[in-house]
């Protein structure tokens, strides 16, 4: 949950200063250099907050569940959030060239072009990174799955231990008992051994040799 907040607050950064671009360019008044910077700049903070948000979105799916509802429901709310960032540039972009355009200079459409072209290109670039992110989220994923189901059958099979070692315990508590009740079977059988030898010692003594003794005398 920490690296998620982390990455929240990243998040959270790009989106003012997504948000305090945007009112610049708004107020670029028709300037081409400044409209091709701030463009630049908030095309930047773009890719950097949805690097962010992916990141978030991976990051929730691994927290306790206790954490996940909450972390599941800002995900979508910043997903929302981003796609409206998105639309709020290009709207202040197309506004931004278009009033740069109206002003007429040849040199101000030549750098809005080339500098549309170089975002183009550089769009292109994103797109396959975000292609490739995708890509290794979803392997991410697959592999979080089956770590989540490998921990379950751990957690099952640390629970089988411990309940087959609370059997063992009791096995164990019931043989000493038995043993101990076989201890005390052996001692009262020795105990009886020795009470029968010593009657029939005194039998044999005072049934034969003591009534022998009296009839001599």
């Amino acid at each position: 949950m920490d690296r998620f907040r982390r990455y929240e607050e990243n998040f959270l950064n790009s989106s003012r200063i997504i948000s305090r671009t945007l009112q610049r360019l708004s107020e670029a008044n028709g300037n081409a250099d400044t409209v091709i910077m701030l463009s630049v700049e908030v095309e930047g903070e773009l890719s950097e907050t949805e690097g962010y948000l992916r990141a978030m979105d991976v990051e929730y799916r691994t927290v306790s569940s206790t954490d996940k509802r909450s972390a599941q429901e800002k995900v979508q709310d910043y997903r929302s959030e981003y796609r409206e960032m998105v639309s709020n540039f290009k709207t202040a972009k197309y506004n931004a060239e278009a009033l740069a355009l109206r002003g007429g200079a040849s040199a101000s459409r030549t750098k809005l072009l080339n500098a549309n072209s170089k975002l183009d290109n550089s769009t292109s670039t994103l797109e396959a990174s975000r292609r490739l992110v995708v890509q290794t989220e979803q392997i991410g994923t697959g592999i979080l799955s089956d770590l989540e189901k490998q921990r379950e059958v751990l957690m099952d099979a640390d629970d089988k231990v411990n309940e087959t070692r609370g059997f063992t315990q009791e096995a164990k508590r019931v043989l000493k008992v038995m043993g101990n009740r076989a201890v005390m079977h052996k001692i009262c059988v020795y105990a009886w051994i020795v009470f029968l030898f010593a009657a029939i010692v005194c039998i044999i003594y005072f049934g034969f040799i003591q009534k022998k003794s009296n009839k001599n005398n």
